[in-house]
Order: structure tokens, then sequence, then C-alpha cells
């Protein structure tokens, strides 16, 4: 069962489809429909950096926003 905040993560996440290949963006969300949302987010912002992604203000602040949600350390 997929809770508010992995609707939330993926409904973001699918902002990314022409900066991601579908292959990592389906990759990285399919842990959603597992219950393992802080792992998906770990991969996304993976993801993110691993391709040098220039990410909008208001992006950082959503991505800070789940981070907070799942007290995951950002490097």
């Amino acid at each position: 069962m997929t809770t508010a905040t992995g609707i939330k993560l993926k409904e973001f996440g699918e902002n990314f489809h022409d900066r991601l290949s579908k292959d990592e963006l389906n990759y990285a969300l399919s842990y959603i429909d597992f219950g393992e949302e802080p792992l998906a987010f770990e991969i996304f912002c993976d993801y993110i950096c691993e391709n040098d992604l220039v990410i909008t203000k208001s992006e950082y602040e959503h991505l800070c926003a789940f981070n907070n949600i799942f007290n995951n350390l950002l490097e």
C-alpha cells in the first residue's frame, strides 16, 4: 500500500521524466510500491547526483522536505 508521502514522492519524481532516463526513474520510484519510500528517495537522489542534474530552488526545497521526512542525510 502506497502512503501519502509515497504518492507525493512519485508525483515529484515524475517531474524529472525529461532529465532522467525512463529506466532510472522507474527503477527508483518502483520501490514506493513496496513500501520502501526512503530507499526510493535515496536512489532517486543518487540518480540526480550521478547525472549532474541542475535543479531549481523549488525542487531543492522539495528534496529537503522529503529528506526531513525520511531522516536522511543529504550529501
